[in-house]
C-alpha cells in the first residue's frame, strides 16, 4: 500500500507542473500576442494646399487595404499600402489601379504608391521626421528604392 500512495503522489505532482507549464505558456503567447501593433487605416500627412478627402476616400474605398499611408509634399504624392493576405499575390495589379486613380484626382502631382513594407516603414519615419529640409531628399530616395522593387 505505502508503494501505490508513493505512485500516486508522484502521479499527481508530475501532473501537476504539465499544468503549470501548459499555463505559463499560455499566458506568455497572451502577452507576446498583446505587444504586435498593426495600424490599421488611412493616414495621411499634407504639406500642400491640395485638398485630401479624394485621397483618403480612394484608399477607404479599396476592400483589399488594410492600411494606407501617404504623404503630399510639393507636387508629389508618395504612399504606402498594406494589402490583405489573399491580396498579397495581387500587389503589381494594385499598385497600378491606385496609382491610375490617385493620378485621376491629382493630376498636377507625381503619384507613387508602393505595397513593399520597407515604403510603409521608411514613410512612416518619414511621416515623424522633424526637419522638413530633408523631405525632398526622403522622397527621392524612397521613389528610387519602390522603383527597384518592381
Amino acid at each position: 500500500m505505502n508503494k501505490m500512495n508513493r505512485f500516486l503522489a508522484y502521479y499527481y505532482k508530475r501532473r501537476r507542473s504539465h499544468i503549470n507549464k501548459l499555463i505559463y505558456s499560455l499566458l506568455l503567447l497572451l502577452v507576446l500576442a498583446g505587444c504586435v501593433q498593426v495600424e490599421n487605416g488611412v493616414h495621411i500627412q499634407n504639406d500642400t494646399n491640395e485638398d485630401i478627402g479624394k485621397a483618403e476616400k480612394v484608399f477607404e474605398d479599396d476592400d483589399r487595404l488594410v492600411s494606407a499611408i501617404a504623404i503630399f509634399h510639393e507636387k508629389e504624392i508618395l504612399s504606402g499600402v498594406t494589402v490583405k493576405t489573399f491580396s498579397r499575390f495581387h500587389k503589381a495589379k494594385i499598385e497600378k489601379e491606385l496609382t491610375k486613380k490617385l493620378e485621376k484626382h491629382y493630376k498636377d502631382f507625381k503619384v507613387t504608391v508602393s505595397a513593399d513594407s520597407k515604403i510603409i516603414q521608411e514613410t512612416k519615419k518619414l511621416m515623424d521626421l522633424e526637419d522638413k529640409d530633408k523631405f525632398p531628399k526622403k522622397i527621392k530616395e524612397l521613389k528610387t528604392l519602390s522603383e527597384e522593387e518592381t
